[in-house]
């Protein structure tokens, strides 16, 4: 019998309805956060690459294959294809996935990677296995309840680095100073706190030991509201240009990448 999904996005509290002028009341206010918030979004990230720029090379369609084939962590939740719960448990779309490592193998290759939040550690070895990393660095704090697959996982990784603990504290700082010893990460995949202020710390810390080129991947730029505010702040603040934004059409998460200046 296959287990029940256990990771962050199965455990997710329900909502509770107040009455009905009340929730009539809510859901108009959301409305007109979204319409201001898609004005700002226009204005700040303009046009850039989507997931229908790469529908028509076929490696998107094995790859989509694949990030299906290798397992999510909560099939009710994540659905769209994925054949089997467990496995690599990635809590990723589908779409979104395949597309962002598309656009991964286009800019690589990558020596130093920076990873925020690894969860099962099922997306660090897929992103391993299909972009390749000459050294890979996770910083996760365990208290995903899959984070005890991330042994068996960063097994198959080759020069693996694992800080666990909090990617906010002075440790994981230090951490990073030693292992990079002063050089630069290629890539920073950011899925850790989705709070606004605890994203914009991961970005801060990320931002810190990245150059010139350096790609910032957001994850959850449409499921957390959090995530979007500090993606919008890093390129209103011009720290960073927008480079590519993947959102699925079913159970979208949202993945937004952008090129440190």
């Amino acid at each position: 019998m296959q287990a029940q999904g256990i990771g962050y996005y199965s455990h997710l509290p329900p909502r509770t309805l107040g009455t009905a002028a009340q929730e009539a009341e809510r859901l108009a206010a959301v409305g007109d956060r979204h319409l201001a918030g898609v004005e700002r979004r226009r204005e700040l990230i303009g046009e850039i690459a989507g997931i229908p720029d790469v529908m028509d090379d076929l490696d998107f369609w094995r790859l989509r294959t694949r990030v299906r084939e290798a397992g999510c962590d909560c099939l009710r939740h994540f659905a769209n294809g994925y054949t089997h719960e467990g496995g690599l448990a990635l809590q990723q779309n589908p779409d979104e996935f395949a597309a962002l490592c598309m656009l991964l193998k286009a800019k690589g290759p990558f020596h130093d990677y920076l990873e925020i939040g690894s969860a099962s550690g099922g997306q660090t070895l897929f992103l391993s296995r299909e972009v390749g990393f000459e050294r890979p660095i996770s910083i996760d704090d365990h208290e995903s309840l899959r984070a005890p697959e991330q042994t068996h996982n960063f097994a198959q990784i080759p020069n693996l680095l694992q800080f666990v603990g909090d990617s906010h504290s002075p440790a994981a700082r230090a951490f990073l100073e030693q292992s990079l010893s002063g050089r630069l990460v290629d890539l920073a995949f950011i899925d850790g706190d989705h709070s606004a202020a605890g994203v914009w710390e991961d970005l801060e810390l990320a931002l810190s030991f990245s150059g010139p080129g350096t790609l910032l991947v957001l994850h959850d730029t449409v499921a957390c509201e959090g995530v979007e505010t500090a993606r919008l702040r890093l390129v209103e603040s011009q720290l960073a240009t927008p480079v590519a934004e993947f959102v699925g059409q079913k159970k979208p998460l949202g993945t937004g990448v952008a090129e440190v200046r």
